[in-house]
């Protein structure tokens, strides 16, 4: 873009925007935007030999898994044991019980059906 300033225009910059070291007239709290880093040359900082000396070596890249299928611990058994040690415990404390109370109650044979009902049933 071809701007042209002029002279009032110009003179005015430091009063709209401020200087490094003044607020803006204009602008409330407005300052130049400074740099934050005085050398920008950062390859041969990092590379130094005073920062070198202070920086842990690099560890090894870990190797990621690829994705891998969720497992619903509710319905995989296994994946609830390995979360949940102590619900192997458990389940085996209930089908203990089960078995217990199933072998306690025994099954009364079931009840001839009576001739009226077979009658009634037959007859519609």
């Amino acid at each position: 873009r071809f701007v042209i300033w002029t002279e009032g225009a110009f003179n005015l910059l430091d009063e709209v925007f401020g200087t490094f070291d003044k607020a803006s007239a204009h602008k409330k709290n407005y300052y130049l935007p400074t740099a934050k880093i005085s050398n920008p040359d950062v390859t041969r900082i990092i590379n130094s030999d005073e920062v070198q000396s202070v920086v842990r070596p690099s560890q090894g890249k870990k190797q990621r898994r690829p994705w891998t299928q969720h497992k619903n611990p509710l319905v995989n058994k296994g994946v609830l044991f390995k979360l949940n040690p102590y619900a192997k415990k458990l389940r085996r404390q209930e089908l203990i019980k089960q078995k217990k109370e199933g072998s306690a109650k025994t099954k009364k044979p079931g009840k001839a059906a009576g001739k009226i009902f077979l009658d009634t049933l037959l007859s519609a």
